[in-house]
């Protein structure tokens, strides 16, 4: 039995739109703006370039797709994702114009799945939204920010 590796041509068509919108209208952003300014969400480019972008991603129901339909996403499988990722990856500002830049998309599954009402009010919404971007930090001496070599331990007493 042979494998049929073809996209679906509805979900085709929808890889040939971001392909063009990620060369015509994303790319760009790449040659005008610092990469640094991604992750500044206060910065006027957000405003005024990346916020219109991020308006036709959602128009086209591509916004977040990582996400469950519980969380506004489309649910798209891993091999969905695998091929709009490809398309994304070509440039610097395209994860946050279609809302899966990490370490944003992780973290709002992380606060969606066990955050307390409060956080998600307070850190969930904003993500989904595109407001604000999210972090994290881990370190230990030794180890600086590799897990593998974290010692470090928490017990409950």
């Amino acid at each position: 039995m042979a494998w049929d590796f073809s996209t679906e041509p509805e979900f085709q068509e929808k890889l040939d739109w971001i392909a063009e919108f990620v060369k015509t209208e994303v790319e760009p952003l790449d040659l005008a703006f610092s990469s640094h300014l991604v992750y500044d969400k206060s910065h006027p480019v957000h405003e005024k370039a990346v916020r219109p972008l991020q308006d036709e991603v959602k128009a086209r129901d591509l916004w977040a797709c990582h996400l469950g339909p519980d969380l506004g996403g489309k649910g798209y499988g891993q091999l969905k994702l695998g091929l709009m990722n490809e398309i994304l990856g070509r440039s610097q500002w395209a994860p946050s114009v279609f809302g899966c830049q990490a370490p944003d998309s992780g973290n709002a599954e992380i606060i969606a799945h066990y955050g307390t009402d409060e956080q998600k009010e307070r850190y969930l919404q904003p993500l989904l939204d595109g407001r604000i971007s999210s972090c994290y930090s881990m370190t230990e001496p030794q180890a600086g920010a590799d897990p593998q070599q974290f010692r470090c331990r928490g017990e409950r007493d």
